[in-house]
Parts: structure tokens; C-alpha cells; sequence
């Protein structure tokens, strides 16, 4: 199911991600913590420690297979982080609330669950396509994405009813 899950996602991304604008990874917080290379240190102080749950992702940047070497997930309500002591851990799945609290900022511009699909859309100049999630009830889903400047990851932002949801992180598959 994940497989699949992960395949539907990465052709769905390939089609919405021509022409996008690209971002510089170093530049992007999520609330409050850099994006990727964060220290278990730093995510444990914000979040208050819990336990490296095992990747078990068949390709891509955070394959243990493929990479040769072990991912782990630091799983908590509203961000999900990947990665391993040696490369640190990026926000790999951040799920927004709709009072706003929780916040993505790149280069002073602010992106919570308040904000509207107008204003992603500006942000990202590009509008939000449909999308449909394997196992998903959710009928009105819309994304929109673009890459990390100079590299061939990327990201995704999930809206529902006209509002941000969720950021997920790609990687090719």
C-alpha cells in the first residue's frame, strides 16, 4: 500500500512540477527549526523526545536499500521528521492547524493553516491542481509544488476547502 501510495504521489508530482519555481531549502522553517539538516538536539527541545520509528521507503532519498545506510522517523502530531544522526533530519510531512500556530516560513513569508489557496498560489506563482491520496476519503484535495533550487527534490503543499493542510517532502523515486 505505501509503495503504491508513494508511486501515485511521485507521478502526480512529475506532472505538476513543470516549470515550477525552486526554493532554497536552507531558507525554509518549519516551526521555528530549519527544514533539513536539523539535529535530533534541536527537534527534541522543540518537541519533547520520542522514539526512531524504522523507514521502510523501497527508493528514493531516505531508502535504507538504496542509500545504504539507515533512516529513522521522529513521528509527533503535526510533523513527521526523517532522517539519521550523521545527514540530521528534515521535516519530511508537517500537517497544519486551522488557528494557525503551526508555521512554514521561507525568506519572511509566513504559511500556516490559516492561509488561503489564493495566497499559496501567488507564493508559489502557479495554481493548485487536484489530487487524489490512495486510502483517502477527501474529495477536494488540491496541491501544488515546486523543487529545492539545484537538486531534484522537492515538496508539496496539500490544501483542502480553499485552505493549507500539509507540506509533504519528495524525493524521486
Amino acid at each position: 500500500m505505501i509503495s503504491f501510495l508513494i508511486i501515485l504521489m511521485n507521478l502526480s508530482f512529475i506532472l505538476h512540477l513543470q516549470d515550477d519555481k525552486t526554493f532554497q531549502a536552507d531558507y525554509i522553517f518549519i516551526d521555528g527549526l530549519a527544514f533539513h539538516q536539523q539535529g535530533v538536539k534541536g527537534i527534541f527541545e522543540n518537541y519533547g523526545p520520542t522514539k526512531f520509528s524504522n523507514t521502510n521507503y523501497e527508493c528514493g532519498f531516505f531508502s535504507n536499500e538504496e542509500q545504504g545506510k539507515t533512516f529513522y522517523e521522529l513521528i509527533y502530531k503535526q510533523v513527521t521528521w526523517i532522517g539519521n544522526n550523521e545527514e540530521g533530519f528534515l521535516a519530511e510531512l508537517v500537517r497544519f492547524d486551522p488557528e494557525g500556530r503551526m508555521k512554514w516560513s521561507y525568506k519572511g513569508i509566513e504559511l500556516s493553516g490559516k492561509s488561503t489557496q489564493k495566497e499559496i498560489e501567488s507564493f508559489m506563482d502557479k495554481s493548485a491542481e487536484p489530487i487524489k491520496f490512495s486510502g483517502r476519503d477527501d474529495d477536494n484535495l488540491f496541491s501544488v509544488g515546486g523543487y529545492f533550487q539545484d537538486a531534484d527534490d522537492g515538496f508539496f503543499l496539500l490544501l483542502k476547502q480553499g485552505y493549507l493542510i500539509e507540506f509533504h517532502y519528495w524525493s524521486p523515486c
